[in-house]
């Protein structure tokens, strides 16, 4: 018994310990990131449930623990009975938005993610060489452009805005250096600041080594450039006043074609001309046609009057030499860089200053002018020895000034007459002699209401095109007018006038008679300044000529396809007695058909008065005529508010006064 007894306790010993043996063995849990990657490994007791607590990345929540990357969540862990593997998974937070960055080229800028509504500060700059960063925007074509700081509203992706960037490089040829400009690309620079040479004086930047053309401040960059520094030996002030007084005179017509000059021979007329007594039959053939039209009359009348100012001139050339001498006299007593120097001779005190740029040479005198009478004036020349630019303005009286700037190929002047009327005028050549102007003329006294007479005007080598708002048209209708003029001849070919009433617009041909074949004499009564009323009769016919109406049904549709009217133009004599040209206006009768109508004028004209009229006008001069009448009135009215009267004043100025 004793015997079975410790039998029994033996084999519990072993069942004891084996058990004990047991229940201290550990069971490795690896705990895996989303990703797969191990977190890291624990121990747990056979039969113990593990846990792991897990923090996800930034914007993201963890859901649980799966047995592998793709499974579902486990709605527990099972307790463990041998190794195992688990997997975090985890979500995107609905709570949390991601701001993404596309440099679009530039260097790489993290995304930023964080809860909705945070405030985000900007990330630092991206970087792209041969550009400068200028921000971010919603939109790939930078139209939507970011303030910081930014709420987190959303997902977003933001593209960076870059403009590029050019550099100026400067080689100042032997000068002191000077800097290179860097900016944006389409941007304006100014000019730096001018280099020095010892013995040599400074003309400006050039784009072409040797080269003499300078270039214009500001300039725009648009790609990297280098700019030459274009020198000149240093020359003596007094050159510079010779070379302005030996070369002051101008007379404005020289930019003009000859055959558009108030002067040519074709355009004048004798003294006592006059129109003929259309209450007759007079013949087409003994009319006089090609004088000038309204537009360039009034192109021509400003140049006319700004040559009673230039007239006074001569004084100038009567005192150059005196002044001259008077002045290399001052300097060789009074060497320097810059002079102020004044004189008394006769009636007249000249001032001559030169400020190390431009030499002004000031005459102020009392004098009786023809027009003017009895006046103080002022006559004030310059001239800028960098750009060769040469300046005129001449003061008589209080009521009366021009200025004048004359350039190369290049002139324009200002005026103010009689103190009612201010005009502005600009002309210039291209390489080919082709001229292109504009003039703004106001009537009035300053500061009461004004009348505008504006125009633009080109050449082409054969013909003169003048467009403006002189039409002479209908009151209450606003008009534009083209005319054509022939170059050879100075001739007015015809002209097209664009009228508008409320939303109707009205667009006329106008022809000279003796360019319309079927017609041989004209008689008119009953002339009412250019009105529709004149009762007309042409070949000898005891019946009036007979117009046709538009019809249809339209806002035209009683107005005239077609008539005749009287219209001025403008010839010239030479008065002797006070050495100018005068105008000399008449009214001569045309030719009108709406533009909409031509095509069908024969057969208009054929109904309404039984005879055969057709326009026997060159085609391409009447192409011409349409054509500037597309291209050029609409030009015309983009421009002709770009000069205001007050501009004009103050593009005049006042008298110099260097005391």
């Amino acid at each position: 018994m004793k015997k079975v007894f410790h039998i029994v306790i033996l084999f519990s010993t072993i069942i004891l310990m084996l058990t004990l043996t047991s229940c201290k063995k550990k069971i490795n849990i690896s705990w895996m990131d989303e990703t797969g990657k191990l977190i890291e490994t624990t121990q747990v007791k056979k039969g113990e449930v593990p846990t792991h607590s897990y923090t996800p990345k930034e914007g993201y929540r963890f859901d649980g623990w799966a047995s592998n990357l793709n499974a579902e969540v486990l709605p527990s862990l099972p307790a463990a009975t041998k190794d195992a593997t688990y997997y975090a998974i985890i979500s995107k937070l609905t709570d949390y938005f991601t701001i993404t960055f596309n440099s679009k080229g530039g260097s790489n800028v993290a995304s930023i993610t964080k809860e909705k509504m945070s405030v985000v500060n900007e990330p630092t700059k991206p970087t792209y060489n041969g550009y400068r960063f200028i921000g971010w925007s919603k939109n790939e074509n930078g139209s939507d452009r970011v303030s910081w700081p930014l709420t987190l509203e959303e997902d977003i992706t933001l593209y960076a805005i870059w403009v590029k960037q050019v550099t100026i490089t400067f080689d100042s040829k032997g000068g002191s250096k000077v800097d290179s400009i860097t900016g944006d690309y389409q941007t304006s620079i100014n000019e730096p600041t001018k280099p020095t040479y010892e013995g040599y004086r400074f003309m400006g930047w050039s784009k072409k080594e040797n080269s003499s053309e300078i270039v214009s401040w500001p300039l725009t960059l648009e790609e990297d450039t280098t700019l030459y520094a274009i020198w000149n030996e240093k020359v003596d002030i007094k050159q510079y006043l010779a070379s302005l007084l030996n070369g002051f005179n101008l007379n404005p017509y020289e930019y003009i074609p000859e055959s558009m000059r108030a002067e040519y021979s074709q355009n004048l007329v004798d003294k006592d001309f006059a129109s003929p007594d259309y209450t007759n039959f007079v013949n087409v053939s003994d009319i006089k046609y090609g004088g000038f039209g309204e537009q360039w009359h009034m192109i021509i009348d400003n140049i006319e009057q700004s040559k009673n100012f230039f007239n006074v001139l001569s004084t100038v050339e009567a005192l150059a030499t005196t002044s001259i001498t008077a002045f290399n006299n001052y300097i060789d007593s009074n060497p320097s860089d810059t002079a102020n120097y004044q004189f008394r001779n006769g009636i007249y005190n000249v001032t001559i200053n030169f400020d190390g740029t431009i030499i002004f040479y000031v005459l102020d005198y009392e004098a009786t002018l023809p027009i003017f009478g009895a006046q103080t004036i002022q006559i004030a020349l310059s001239y800028n020895i960098e750009n060769s630019e040469r300046t005129g303005r001449i003061q008589i009286g209080d009521a009366n000034a021009l200025k004048y700037e004359v350039q190369e190929n290049a002139y324009k002047f200002a005026i103010r007459y009689l103190g009612v009327r201010r005009a502005y005028f600009e002309i210039s050549k291209d390489e080919n002699n082709n001229i292109q102007g504009s003039i703004f003329e106001f009537l009035g006294v300053d500061d009461v209401a004004q009348m505008k007479s504006s125009a633009i005007f080109y050449t082409d080598g054969t013909y003169l095109s003048a467009v403006g708002n002189k039409a002479g048209g209908l009151l209450g209708f606003k008009g534009y007018i083209n005319e054509l003029y022939s170059l050879e001849t100075g001739h007015l070919l015809g002209y097209e006038v664009r009228e508008t009433l409320s939303s109707l617009v009205y667009n006329t041909l106008w022809f000279n008679l003796n360019d319309m074949g079927g017609i041989n004499n004209i008689k008119v009564l009953d002339e009412k300044n250019d009105s529709n009323n004149n009762t007309i009769y042409i070949n000898n016919s005891d019946t009036p000529f007979a117009i046709k109406k538009v019809g249809g049904i339209s806002g035209k549709m009683l107005s005239r396809r077609f008539d005749i009217e009287m219209r001025t133009q403008y010839y010239y004599y030479y008065d002797e007695t006070n050495e100018k040209y005068v105008e000399v206006a008449t009214k001569v009768p045309m030719f009108f058909v709406q533009e909409e109508n031509l095509n069908t004028l024969v057969s208009d004209v054929l109904d309404s008065n039984k005879v055969n009229i057709l326009v026997n006008l060159d085609s391409q001069i009447l192409t011409k005529i349409q054509k500037d009448y597309d291209e050029l009135i609409d030009v015309f009215i983009s421009v002709q508010e770009e000069m205001t009267y007050e501009a004009i004043l103050d593009y005049i100025g006042k008298a110099y006064n260097f005391a």
